[in-house]
């Protein structure tokens, strides 16, 4: 029997489909992209395009592969199940619980989701496929309990779980030993990793703890979740990159309320000039959502100050989209669609703005991992998440190289 894997939306998809190709190939079953018998698509519900890229996305493969037997698992499958029980096609649809098993595929059930999302528990499922080449990508944690006013996560991806510390580390050991240079840790909401007795910061002193040539690269956290024992962590430490990516969605405390986030403009502001003190030039991204119900352009004017004033290097910007079962879709005063994309631009940008003075600000040669050859010339990104371009006869992908900050290009 053979399959065929189609990954939409976020890396932790992308390691549950690695999951799912492991444990496919272990059972006997071939990777076929011109014939599959069986195709898996993982899906995304994070906004309404990306919904509306599911379905474009399933129609169009079903047309390409007419013989072919769907199964649809992941976020949007989750949500939407009547969207793809509809298509003959598809045998199954599941949503995220169990979502990498595949002892079920005979399975006379069609709808396999559980609509119980609060209930799930953490499978304790891996994989023994580097997610890519020069990189891994290592899930600790799943689900969320945040409850953000716009974000469907929680209802999609259930309450927030953790995996066992022990075999955590053991893929990490495997990783580092089957020579990954970069390790890149990740969940859905990272920064809830642990209990009373463990915590996140626990977890990473352990996996600073291996020798070897490698790196650990922290997805995404959480202001409300650092401390200052967390942040210290990252002070002369080679096996942390040195790059905080911290969400911020706005920068407006009436616009934070609404959205039922953790903190103020304020604490904000304080925290990330108590990482900045800790830890000098340290390489700073966010996410913000543009358009929230009710921002007017005294709301959106204090985002903007505050991404220039901090000059966070990178921004992701976001147009606000309504999401189904969340309670911002049930918030008056919303906001036009043009405006809300006209915002983004603006965030774009100072993004492209920040990140040029953050790029001619480093002087310090680099160690960069390096993604791609092409002739004499490599490119790859540093520590601190900078895309550098530099020239070598000899090196390869997966490889790290000490450079001059002058190859240091834009992206």
């Amino acid at each position: 029997m053979t399959f065929k894997i189609v990954t939409l939306g976020c890396k932790v998809n992308s390691y549950e489909s690695s999951i799912i190709e492991d444990r496919l190939l272990t059972a006997g079953y071939r990777k076929d992209d011109v014939n599959p018998d069986y195709i898996f698509l993982n899906t995304c519900a994070v906004t309404a395009n990306a919904e509306k890229q599911d379905r474009q996305v399933l129609r169009s493969l079903i047309k390409k592969y007419p013989e072919s037997k769907f199964v649809v698992v992941g976020c949007s499958a989750q949500v939407n199940k009547d969207d793809y029980l509809k298509y003959k096609e598809v045998i199954i649809v599941k949503g995220n619980d169990k979502k990498c098993r595949i002892d079920n595929l005979d399975s006379k059930i069609r709808d396999q989701v559980n609509l119980s999302s609060r209930s799930f528990i953490y499978d304790e499922e891996r994989s023994s496929l580097p997610t890519y080449k020069s990189k891994a990508y290592l899930k600790i944690q799943d689900g969320c309990d945040n409850f953000c006013s716009y974000c469907i996560v929680p209802i999609a991806r259930g309450k927030s779980r953790s995996r066992d510390k022990d075999s955590i580390l053991k893929e990490l050991q495997e990783y580092i030993s089957s020579g990954i240079k970069e390790i890149i840790i990740g969940g859905i909401d990272v920064s809830s990793y642990g209990n009373n007795s463990y915590t996140l910061t626990d977890l990473i002193k352990k996996m600073t703890s291996f020798k070897g040539d490698y790196r650990i690269r922290i997805s995404s956290i959480e202001i409300s979740r650092i401390d200052e024992n967390y942040v210290s962590l990252f002070k002369d430490n080679p096996h942390l990159a040195y790059h905080f990516h911290i969400p911020l969605q706005s920068g407006s405390n009436k616009i934070l309320k609404l959205m039922n986030r953790k903190y103020t403009r304020e604490e904000f502001i304080s925290k990330v000039n108590m990482i900045k003190n800790i830890l000098p030039g340290i390489a700073l991204s966010t996410d913000v959502i543009t358009g929230f119900p009710g921002e007017n352009e005294e709301d959106f004017n204090e985002t903007f100050s505050l991404l220039k004033d901090l000059s966070f290097m990178k921004i992701h910007a976001f147009p606000y989209s309504e999401r189904k079962y969340t309670k911002a879709i049930t918030l008056s005063d919303s906001v036009d669609k043009q405006i809300r994309k006209k915002r983004v631009k603006i965030l774009d940008e100072l993004s492209k703005e920040n990140q040029k003075k953050y790029y001619l600000s480093s002087k310090d040669n680099l160690d960069i991992l390096i993604e791609k050859v092409e002739g004499n010339k490599v490119y790859g990104y540093s520590s601190n998440n900078l895309y550098v371009c530099a020239e070598s006869d000899n090196a390869e992908v997966g490889t790290i190289i000490n450079v001059s900050p002058s190859y240091h290009i834009y992206k």
